[in-house]
């Protein structure tokens, strides 16, 4: 069994015992010199029951007994560690607060419900209803951000191709665009041109 299972048992056993011996237990380890592995040792001390001024029976005082020296490990009888009445005062005066403080109110679960419902439906109410605030209140709205981009409309109407191009994010990209365009538009001229003169010197050759 690890520690900590060790002390769940003890926790466990301390809340099984009466209120009363808890509390004359808490008062006992903090006046006698307690030990682990017996009941009492000739040479001084006690267990921390016998602490108390009305020790319980065997009987509920047994379960206690065993689980407090399996979590201190003895095999022998020897004096407590200060860890192991700081623990046992801790583990004491939780199971007496718990059992000693007031019970706190039953809320029916269809209480809760309940009132679950009407704190949506307030909830509902208030944000539907428009916020009303003094006209010195409302605030213009903020003017755009400026991109730092200009409108080139004038400038850019009559360049051949501009506006059915695709949009582009840089206008270096669109420059680019447009010198492809030339560049077709010089090489369609060309292959023109060349067709023309095709032409003609087929018709002077029939002539």
């Amino acid at each position: 069994m690890g520690q900590q299972a060790r002390a769940g048992e003890l926790r466990a056993a301390i809340d099984r015992l009466p209120l009363s011996t808890r509390r004359a237990m808490l008062q006992g380890i903090q006046e006698d010199s307690i030990i682990v592995g017996a009941d009492g040792n000739p040479r001084g001390g006690v267990c921390p029951l016998y602490a108390t001024s009305a020790p319980p029976s065997r009987r509920i005082g047994r379960p206690f007994a065993r689980a407090w020296d399996r979590f201190a490990g003895a095999r022998l009888p020897r004096p407590a560690s200060e860890r192991e009445l700081r623990t046992l005062r801790s583990m004491l005066e939780t199971s007496i607060e718990l059992e000693t403080q007031p019970a706190a109110p039953v809320v029916s679960l269809r209480e809760a419900i309940a009132a679950h419902k009407v704190s949506q439906a307030r909830t509902r109410a208030v944000s539907s209803v428009p916020e009303m605030r003094p006209a010195a209140e409302q605030r213009a709205p903020a003017p755009a951000r400026d991109s730092g981009e200009r409108d080139r409309t004038r400038e850019l109407a009559r360049r051949d191709g501009w506006a059915w191009l695709r949009p582009f994010r840089r206008y270096d990209d669109y420059e680019r665009a447009l010198q492809a365009l030339d560049a077709l538009a010089e090489a369609a001229s060309a292959s023109s041109e060349s067709e023309s003169e095709q032409l003609v010197s087929s018709s002077c050759g029939r002539n």
